[in-house]
């Protein structure tokens, strides 16, 4: 995803899921991905969203409905 850093479409959403999992999607340009996690404090999400924060990924809420982004 780090190469795709650039790309003018940028977006990313963090939320907790159900069982205590956190949930993490990230889209630039056409690629994209969404992972799952057990730990809310795993060291790739910290820097999943440091990344995306220090290159101005647009943080949506999980309210938003932006299923369509992340097929």
């Amino acid at each position: 995803m780090e190469i795709y850093g650039t790309e003018p479409l940028k977006i990313f959403q963090v939320w907790a899921a159900e069982e205590e999992k956190t949930v993490i999607r990230v889209v630039a340009g056409d690629v994209g991905f969404e992972k799952e996690f057990d730990d809310p404090n795993d060291p790739l999400i910290v820097r999943i969203i440091k990344f995306c924060e220090d290159t101005e990924f647009v943080k949506l809420n999980k309210k938003e409905n932006v299923e369509s982004f992340f097929k």
